[in-house]
């Protein structure tokens, strides 16, 4: 049974990254297909160069906008672990799942922490 669990791990994982890769290496050829046809069309001094540079995206920074709902589920998320393993009663099970529990509980909070910060700095400047 457990051999079974670490192939299936071990599969999820390697098809996990060969999406991840595909996927940047699909943003890449679009990205170089773009700018060679921006190059041509400078080159060749085309009208067509300013629809090409407008239909260019900007990079897209994340703007933290929905850290307030993630910390919110985070933090459920541990407290959710923290009662299932009151609700076992074990100890071992206690302090295992307790400390597991701790993990997306302090990124909760370093989230809403996070979304503090950012309020505060705006509202200064």
């Amino acid at each position: 049974m457990i051999k079974d669990l670490d192939v299936v791990l071990v599969v999820a994982a390697l098809i996990t990254g060969a999406v991840l890769i595909m996927t940047q290496l699909v943003r890449l050829w679009r990205a170089g297909m773009l700018h060679k046809t921006i190059r041509e069309a400078i080159s060749r001094d085309s009208a067509a160069v300013p629809e090409l540079l407008a239909g260019v995206e900007p990079e897209q920074r994340p703007a933290g906008g929905n850290d307030d709902r993630t910390a919110m589920v985070l933090i459920a998320l541990g407290l959710a672990l923290l009662a299932f393993a009151a609700v076992q009663g074990d100890m071992d099970g206690i302090r295992n799942l307790g400390g597991a529990a701790l993990f997306p509980i302090f990124v909760g909070l370093a989230l809403l922490l996070r979304q503090y910060l950012v309020k505060r700095r705006e509202r200064q400047g």
